[in-house]
C-alpha cells in the first residue's frame, strides 16, 4: 500500500479544479461547505492554495508564469480519482469517517479515507489489499464460529428500526419464534451500542467517470449509479448481516456471521464490478 497524498477537502477541491474538472470541484465543495458567497469561496480557495504551495504541491512561480502549477504525477493522480468508473464506499458514522476505493485500471485502485469530512488520505492498492484494508479499518472480531442467530422482518419493520419509539411496534407486528425473539433482542442491544446506526458498504458504477455528475444533483446521481449495497452491524462476537431474500412477507433476513464470512460477503463485490 503506497501513500499518495494527505490533504484537506478545500485542497482537494482546488486540485480538482486546477485539473479542469469544475463540476467535480463544485460538488466536493457543496457537499462539505454547503452554500457560500463568492467572497467566502475565494477565501477558502486562497487558504488552500497557500497550504499546497507550502507542501510543494503547487509551484507558485510556474503559476505566475501561466505554466502548469502541479506535477505530471499529481495530475495523473487527480485524473485517476475523477475518471474512476467504479467506486466502493464504506460508512463509519460513529467515528465520523468514510472509507472509499476508486478503480482506475486493471486490478489497481485508489484507497481514500475521509476523516470528519475534512482530511483525505489516498493510497494505491490492489483489490486483494482492499479486503485486507476493510478488515483492518473496521477491526471487527469473532471466533472461528458464532452462535446461530437470525430473524426476519418486513421491509417496513426494518425501516422502523431507525426510530426508538417504534421498536415495540416491530415486536408486535413480527411473528418471531422464541429463538428469533432472543436474536432480535441481542441485535437491539448491539444497535443501541452504536446509537442505532447500521453500517453499509456500497458499490457505484459511473460509466463516464464522476466528472459528468451534476453538483446540484449529487445524491440523486449517486443513488442512480448504485450497483450493490449491504448493511451490517458489529457484535461482541461476530457481525450482523442484513440480507434481502425473495420471501413475499418478511424478505429482510438479519443474521450473525463470523468476520471471515463478513469479508466473504465484501469479496462478492468483485462479481458486480466489471473491470
Amino acid at each position: 500500500m503506497e501513500l499518495v497524498m494527505t490533504c484537506t477537502t478545500a485542497e482537494l477541491m482546488l486540485l480538482v479544479g486546477v485539473c479542469d474538472y469544475p463540476s467535480v470541484a463544485k460538488g466536493i465543495g457543496a457537499a462539505t461547505f454547503g452554500k457560500r458567497s463568492e467572497k467566502e469561496w475565494k477565501a477558502i480557495l486562497e487558504t488552500a492554495e497557500h497550504q499546497l504551495i507550502l507542501k510543494g504541491i503547487i509551484d507558485d512561480e510556474k503559476a505566475e508564469r501561466g505554466e502548469e502549477p502541479i506535477s505530471d504525477e499529481m495530475k495523473t493522480f487527480i485524473n485517476r480519482y475523477v475518471q474512476s468508473k467504479w467506486i466502493i464506499r464504506g460508512t463509519d458514522m460513529p467515528r465520523k469517517r468514510a472509507l472509499m476505493f476508486h478503480h482506475y485500471e486493471g486490478d489497481n485502485w485508489l484507497a481514500h479515507i475521509i476523516y470528519k469530512d475534512i482530511i483525505h488520505e489516498f493510497y494505491y492498492v490492489t483489490f486483494d489489499e482492499i479486503l485486507d484494508q476493510i478488515r483492518e479499518y473496521y477491526s471487527f472480531s469473532s471466533g472461528d464460529s458464532v452462535p446461530a442467530e437470525q430473524f426476519f422482518l418486513t421491509e417496513k419493520a426494518f425501516d422502523w428500526l431507525n426510530e426508538p419509539k417504534k421498536v415495540d411496534k416491530v415486536k408486535k407486528k413480527s411473528e418471531f419464534t422464541d429463538e428469533e425473539k432472543r436474536s432480535f433482542e441481542h441485535f437491539l442491544e448491539d444497535l443501541e451500542a452504536k446509537n442505532r446506526y447500521l453500517y453499509n458498504l456500497t458499490t457505484f458504477h459511473f460509466p463516464n467517470g464522476t466528472d459528468n455528475l451534476s453538483p446540484d444533483l449529487y445524491m440523486e446521481n449517486m443513488l442512480y449509479h448504485m450497483r450493490d449495497l449491504f448493511f451490517f452491524l458489529p457484535s461482541q462476537n461476530g457481525v450482523w448481516l442484513v440480507e434481502y431474500t425473495p420471501h413475499p412477507k418478511t424478505p429482510v433476513r438479519i443474521y450473525l456471521v463470523t468476520v471471515k464470512e463478513w469479508i466473504e460477503r465484501v469479496a462478492r463485490f468483485k462479481e458486480v464490478i466489471e473491470v
